[in-house]
């Protein structure tokens, strides 16, 4: 049986119904939420015809800009970007901007960035061709200026084409910030079907952040530290997670149709982000993980595997450890106020940053976020109180909104995609997971379950070993 998602994202008032939300600003009567800022969302395995006549509707005066990389893509044996600057210059002048050096990964940082928008003046709209990364490019192009953007996803391997932000590297760490929502989103099964077998596997990663990323934003939100926390926009994409074994049986073969549940849930997630005006639903301690590794591989001048692929291992081991966390916490031990000192804990990301950067700029980056979740945190002991009371049904609730580990690890079994950091490409070592595990906290103002451990004395070296190898163990099963 194929599942289905329980709102079909291209339907734009259904999503913003779900939520409970207006699908205009105007409408719109609580600032809890926001509306949902595209206007046109196309998935079908010959979306790509739309192009043209989404151009047509949405471009003002002047050429099309084709934000790309050197990156070869492929729509059947054709290369993808030439097709789209083909499509684009049959209704008007297509402007190739290529983004980043001729061979090599793309960083949005502010040099890429600053270079591309030189070429944006007099520009009707842009068309986004490319990663997660040329897409986040193309919506911080547009931004400034409010040029219409059409983004035409080319792997299912990130949710970052249906939101509005964007990661960008600042200071050598990673950073989400506010950007802008793209006025069109095309999804072409075809092209989705052709794109790179791991980039598609990556997806299935990135999904699998939804069995334990919602928990860190609710368990966020019961200590009184973010305040955003609404189950509506978790229930847009987490209902329908028994879509996520469903998705991965789409590498059974080429089919493009067999696509559709997996591009539909990855919608989903980034509308639910995008509304939530936050990454916070699909992006917790298991994204922290994936951006440590990035931030290591930047250093090092190597390449990182897949954000996804990284992001759906994390996934795994950060489910592990929830348990773990729930099985041996007790919740009393937070009203000791231990391990809260601002000296000792900038000595502790000095100590687990000086190791990438010398320079301490990026400790210094990661300090500046760490600094005021903590001083968030001992500023409310009434809140801790509160938690520590109400701990009982806050832990049903976590419970509720975890998934089973084993489950996660049949999902990317299924895919094909990586279960442990061993399988990661490159490989990533036993001793640099636990490091990126243990200190991914330390990079971001956002409370996770490795911040209740931490003040609660069950955040060591040895207990994320431990998740770790339990994790590889379940792959292996």
């Amino acid at each position: 049986m194929t599942l289905v998602p329980i709102v079909d994202p291209s339907d734009l008032v259904a999503v913003s119904a779900a939520v409970g939300r207006p699908s205009t600003a105007r409408e719109l009567t609580t600032p809890s939420l926001r509306p949902v800022g595209l206007r046109h969302v196309v998935i079908g395995p010959d979306a790509l015809d739309e192009l043209a006549p989404l151009i047509a509707r949405l471009a003002r005066p002047g050429p099309i800009g084709v934000v790309m990389d050197r990156v070869e893509m492929k729509r059947g044996t054709t290369s993808l970007k030439q097709v789209v600057l083909g499509r684009v210059s049959a209704i008007g002048e297509a402007r190739p901007i290529w983004i980043g050096p001729p061979a090599g990964p793309v960083h949005a940082d502010a040099e890429t960035i600053a270079t591309a928008r030189t070429q944006v003046d007099g520009l009707g709209a842009i068309v986004s061709v490319g990663s997660g990364t040329i897409c986040d490019i193309g919506k911080e192009l547009a931004r400034p200026a409010g040029i219409p953007n059409i983004v035409v996803q080319t792997a299912c391997s990130v949710n970052a084409f249906a939101d509005d932000m964007a990661v960008l590297l600042i200071n050598g760490v990673k950073r989400t910030v506010p950007s802008r929502w793209p006025e069109a989103l095309i999804v072409d099964l075809t092209v989705i079907a052709d794109a790179p077998r791991r980039m598609n596997q990556a997806g299935i990663g990135e999904l699998a952040a939804m069995f334990t990323a919602p928990a860190d934003w609710r368990l966020a939100a019961a200590v009184g530290m973010d305040d955003t926390y609404d189950e509506r926009v978790v229930r847009l994409f987490r209902d329908a997670a028994p879509m996520l074994g469903d998705a991965a049986r789409a590498f059974e073969g080429r089919d493009p149709a067999a696509y559709r549940p997996m591009c539909e849930l990855m919608t989903l997630t980034g509308l639910a982000l995008g509304i939530a005006g936050r990454t916070a639903p699909m992006s917790g301690t298991e994204h922290t993980v994936s951006h440590l590794l990035d931030m290591a591989a930047v250093q090092r001048h190597t390449v990182a595997d897949l954000h996804g692929a990284q992001v759906g291992v994390a996934s795994l081991a950060v489910a592990v450890a929830w348990r773990l966390l729930l099985d041996d916490i007790d919740p009393n031990a937070l009203l000791a106020g231990g391990a809260t000192d601002p000296d000792l804990m900038r000595r502790r990301i000095e100590a687990a940053f000086g190791r990438l950067d010398p320079s301490g700029a990026m400790a210094t980056e990661c300090w500046k976020a760490y600094e005021v979740k903590l001083a968030r945190w001992t500023a409310r002991p009434e809140a801790v109180r509160a938690f520590v009371a109400g701990w009982d049904q806050t832990r049903r609730d976590l419970e509720a909104l975890l998934g089973q580990p084993a489950d996660i690890a049949a999902a990317l079994r299924r895919a094909g995609a990586p279960a442990t950091f061993g399988e990661l490409d490159p490989a990533v070592d036993r001793d640099t997971a636990a490091w990126a595990l243990l200190n991914g906290h330390l990079m971001r103002d956002r409370f996770t379950m490795a911040d209740l451990a931490w003040f609660a004395g069950l955040w060591s070296e040895e207990r994320v070993l431990a998740a770790i190898d339990a994790a590889a163990a379940l792959a292996a099963s």
